[in-house]
């Protein structure tokens, strides 16, 4: 008996600890913000994660018109939108097809470490997805990751979408959430290497749109509390 009761308090100051220790996740919400700038940002913080010169990161942008496409996608899939409609292309480090991103959406760029948080990449790719759903449900629309696919939909069509890279253990690029963007952009390609793909938004679903700084405020706390940080520190301009 005496022995159970010494170890006790053994077993319990160790969590205590493990709670305390906990790191928090740095937030930088930088508000509209040309992409190429924001390609060399996430190379720059991914350099000093990886370096442990800096602590995980979640930045929160809005971007100008742009295409994107991810690894091995296929340019023919922006049939030929990019030149029409004078907007900007670029190829990246992220997994996915093509997509767009454009004002009214949140481009979320978490930088962290995979290794450090017991994540494997798929793992890690539906902890994206539980942040997104949860955050979908804090402003009152009901949303799901369907099994076999990569992002989430709210009424039979995609809301968000995932696209990630990995270096070195350090996870990269991200999400994007429709709040309320113009959605007509992305009629004019094959979005998310899916020919007739149905996007939808908040705006769209709501009767009025929340601003895109709450959104990001909310996705900022679910993605945190679901990576197991202590919590969020930073927000606008930090």
């Amino acid at each position: 008996m005496s022995a159970s009761m010494d170890a006790t308090p053994v077993m319990k100051e160790p969590r205590a600890a493990a709670v305390a220790s906990a790191p928090s996740l740095r937030v930088r919400a930088l508000g509209c913000m040309p992409y190429a700038e924001s390609l060399a940002l996430q190379e720059e913080l991914l350099a000093a994660v990886i370096a442990h010169q800096a602590s995980d990161q979640l930045v929160l942008v809005e971007h100008l018109p742009v295409y994107t496409l991810g690894r091995g996608a296929d340019a023919a899939d922006l049939c030929g939108a990019p030149e029409r409609l004078g907007v900007p292309v670029y190829r990246v480090g992220r997994g996915g097809g093509a997509t767009f991103h454009g004002p009214g959406q949140l481009v979320g760029y978490p930088i962290v470490h995979l290794r450090a948080a017991g994540r494997d990449v798929h793992r890690y790719v539906r902890t994206l997805e539980t942040a997104l759903v949860d955050t979908c449900a804090e402003f009152g629309v009901v949303a799901e990751a369907p099994a076999g696919q990569t992002g989430v939909w709210a009424g039979g069509a995609k809301i968000a979408s995932i696209g990630i890279g990995v270096r070195r253990g350090v996870a990269y690029h991200g999400i994007a959430l429709n709040v309320s963007t113009d959605l007509s952009f992305f009629a004019h390609i094959v979005p998310c290497r899916s020919s007739g793909l149905a996007v939808t938004s908040l705006a769209a679903i709501l009767d009025a749109a929340p601003s895109l700084e709450a959104v990001g405020r909310v996705f900022a706390e679910r993605f945190a509390a679901a990576m197991g940080f202590a919590g969020v520190e930073g927000g606008a301009a930090a």
